[in-house]
């Protein structure tokens, strides 16, 4: 009876050794030499016959191991080890994966709150959104510089989709703006896009007191976090957000209804609508009140939907066309963020 089972855990065996080898052989049969694969053939038919017929446990061992052997000897060369399928698999998971990520899409983490209440900013919420950016939509760019150095390397660009339109959420490298510290030129920023090239922008901007408004919570003035304009039935037009101590809704106003607006070639900015309920602020050297400005060819004027902690081209100026890496178009986490970015 032991000889029996010692038999059938054999065959079971044996027979799923020869499976795979028979993977193997099915493979590689393009590479094998005809006459080998014929001995090969022929070993695996005696095989397969001996797990058949041959009941003594000994005898069974003995052929199965000198066939095996025979097989394998002549199959060798062509059989590939698990950790050599693993590291093949490995490399083009990762030449995959770093394709998509120059060239398709690639995520980012949103780290301030300049773009409040849009994106999430880490400093305010302990985790900050995390964005998908389309690579492509601009013209994705294989890379610039040499990983973890500032070595510049000549780069490809692929045709674009389309170009760059007012309203667009951006991501965009800093090298080469000047008015930014040599730390801040190797980051990347995220804002969105008002002015195209050619534009002639001004700001109207918010009194900043329009910033703040009576807590009844903590009984004194305090500062709106997150504003955003909010439109009453009457038409006036208010300034709502998160009291700063509190994190409740807290209102001012009403404002002028040219209040805290871009004027762009010389008309107020409402389209796409989002530039309806961002208030702006005249702050920096580029965004004094009545100073308007014109925007170079190939760059383009950026400004953070939170005016009032927002560092962007008011302070520094432009974004050369050369620096887009890409566009916004997806929170994928936090879970409760999971969105469209608009």
């Amino acid at each position: 009876m032991n000889n029996q089972n010692q038999i059938k855990r054999l065959r079971r065996h044996v027979t799923k050794s020869l499976k795979e080898t028979k993977k193997v052989v099915h493979r590689y049969r393009k590479k094998i030499p005809q006459n080998v694969l014929e001995l090969i053939h022929n070993d695996i038919a005696k095989l397969e016959d001996i797990i058949r017929t041959e009941e003594d446990y000994y005898q069974l061992e003995k052929h199965c191991y000198s066939l095996s052997e025979s097989i394998d000897k002549r199959i060798k060369l062509y059989r590939k080890s698990i950790i050599h399928e693993y590291a093949e698999a490995l490399i083009v998971a990762g030449i995959l994966a770093l394709i998509v990520r120059v060239f398709i899409v690639e995520a980012f983490k949103i780290p301030t709150g300049s773009m409040q209440p849009t994106l999430h900013g880490a400093q305010y919420y302990g985790t900050g959104d995390r964005i998908f950016v389309n690579k492509f939509i601009y013209g994705a760019k294989s890379p610039t510089k040499i990983i973890l150095t500032d070595i510049r390397l000549p780069y490809i660009q692929l045709p674009a989709l389309r170009k760059p339109k007012r309203g667009d959420i951006v991501v965009f490298s800093t090298w080469d703006i000047a008015l930014l510290d040599k730390e801040e030129q190797k980051k990347d920023f995220i804002k969105r896009l008002v002015g195209l090239p050619g534009d002639t922008i001004e700001i109207r901007g918010l009194r900043r007191e329009s910033l703040f408004a009576w807590s009844e919570a903590i009984g004194k003035m305090s500062f709106i976090r997150n504003a955003r304009k909010v439109y009453d039935p009457d038409g006036k037009v208010y300034i709502e957000g998160e009291c700063s101590t509190t994190r409740r809704t807290l209102r001012s106003g009403p404002i002028e209804p040219d209040e805290g607006v871009v004027l762009v070639n010389g008309k107020i900015l409402d389209d796409p609508e989002v530039f309806r309920f961002i208030p702006y602020l005249n702050e920096g050297p580029f965004g004094e009140r009545g100073k308007p400005i014109v925007v170079p060819e190939n760059s383009y004027f950026v400004l953070g939907d939170n005016s009032a902690s927002s560092k962007d081209s008011r302070f520094w100026g432009f974004v050369p066309h050369e620096n887009l890496r890409g566009k916004s178009f997806f929170i994928y986490w936090p879970l409760n963020r999971i969105g469209i970015t608009k």
